[in-house]
């Protein structure tokens, strides 16, 4: 019993993680990330193709492991799975109110972690917003993905070619 009861879990959360899994050539894809790339080859520091950002369509070809061949415009190239979504109605970071929320998000909710909790901890921490300033100013800094690969090569923390 306890055998078929795993077997129906894995079936259900297999099923879950492949809803979001195009399956046709031709299915749309929404970039759910800030900023991404589109890729000539699938790995993560291969050159870029195109600029990507959150909201950009893509058409899918086909999938190779954790990269999905896609088209963008006239542009060829991969993405990573974790960047796009299948789901047409996806709410995107300036979308207002989600109506589903992550298990982590869902985990701090039980903890007591809502709107007043925030605000108290706000009030009773008045450098974070500081903090917070200070962390937006190093998310914008970034670095070239020129330098990054030269680094990551002179670190040998790159395999030769990649």
């Amino acid at each position: 019993m306890r055998h078929a009861i795993r077997v129906l879990g894995l079936g259900a959360v297999l099923s879950l993680l492949a809803a979001d899994v195009p399956q046709d050539p031709g299915d749309v894809l929404t970039v759910t990330r800030k900023t991404t790339k589109l890729r000539a080859q699938k790995r993560s520091f291969a050159p870029a193709v195109a600029d990507l950002v959150e909201g950009d369509k893509l058409t899918f070809d086909k999938k190779d492991g954790a990269w999905l061949a896609v088209k963008f415009g006239q542009k060829a190239g991969f993405v990573h799975q974790t960047d796009v979504s299948t789901n047409p109605d996806v709410r995107l970071s300036g979308q207002g109110v989600r109506e589903t929320y992550s298990t982590s998000e869902t985990a701090a909710a039980k903890k007591g972690f809502n709107p007043q909790v925030e605000k108290q901890y706000r009030t009773n921490n008045p450098n974070l917003e500081q903090a917070f300033k200070l962390l937006d100013q190093l998310e914008a800094s970034g670095v070239a993905e020129t330098e990054l690969r030269t680094f990551l090569g002179e670190g040998k923390l790159l395999k030769e070619g990649k």
